[in-house]
């Protein structure tokens, strides 16, 4: 199973001028799952040779735009615009239902198209064909939003979600063959309710059943300053654990050695 990054970036600035793109990534085994359809995930799939209407599974963390903006987009894509019901949308409760702060991100309209639709608090599971998906806690601006483990062709990738590091994250992601943390900022970040250089280092520290390989992803501008690449050195001397910088287009088979996706910039993109 390779997991695809569609775009690495994170925070307002980083967005906004997609210094890194937005677009969420790829879990590609026996099904395909997209995770986090931010702004511009359709034009990464095009950009790094992802056919987006190959997709089983949609996922999204939470209700915050760089995670669900092209959410309905997606379904649209993964349905032939409405004209086959298949497919699932797996979502925090933020994400579906809406709440007093957010308007529901998928709209009834899209909500209709796919064949399974799992609202997920905490500990819930959902289960479509041969993949389970377990979300998560998360300490976020979105009360409701969620992590993710995935279980696919016999492997186990973790996903923190946008959120700060607390003490009980080591519970959740044991035995984990891959692990993607959400790291916006790097060592020494005050950025509430966020990850950094330092929560990474905690909670791999936390695992007893460590991963095969951590991946940093989602930064923001005080992380692209300081280097993703630093960053994760440092994670990886402190703790062991073979880290991985993230970058656009890149592809990660799940607990072994990375290598390049078909990369090609965006501004020779065409069609």
């Amino acid at each position: 199973m390779q997991i695809i990054f569609l775009g690495t970036g994170g925070g307002r600035n980083v967005l906004i001028n997609q210094l890194r793109g937005t677009g969420g990534f790829r879990l590609v085994g026996s099904r395909i799952i997209h995770c986090d359809p931010g702004p511009g995930a359709l034009l990464r799939c095009k950009q790094f040779g992802q056919n987006p209407e190959k997709v089983d599974i949609i996922a999204v963390s939470h209700n915050h735009l760089d995670h669900a903006n092209d959410a309905n987009l997606l379904v649209e894509a993964m349905t032939e615009c409405g004209k086959r019901r298949r497919g699932a949308v797996v979502a925090s409760v933020s994400v579906l239902e809406g709440n007093e702060r957010f308007d529901r991100a998928l709209t009834r309209y899209h909500e209709v198209m796919a064949e399974k639709i799992f609202a997920l608090r905490a500990y819930e599971k959902a289960e479509f064909g041969s993949v389970t998906i377990t979300a998560t806690t998360t300490a976020h601006g979105d009360e409701e939003g969620v992590g993710f483990i995935f279980e696919m062709d016999g492997v186990r990738v973790g996903y923190s979600g946008d959120t700060e590091y607390f003490e009980e994250m080591g519970k959740e992601f044991e035995g984990c063959d891959a692990l993607i943390m959400n790291t916006l900022q790097p060592s020494g970040g005050k950025i509430p309710t966020h990850f950094g250089t330092d929560g990474a280092v905690r909670l791999l520290k936390a695992l007893e059943r460590k991963p095969k390989v951590a991946i940093i992803q989602h930064f923001g501008m005080g992380m692209l300053k300081a280097g993703p690449e630093t960053e994760a050195a440092a994670i990886q001397e402190a703790t062991g654990v073979r880290t991985v910088a993230a970058k656009d287009g890149m592809a990660v088979p799940a607990g072994e050695t990375e290598k390049k996706a078909g990369e090609k910039k965006l501004t020779e993109f065409e069609g």
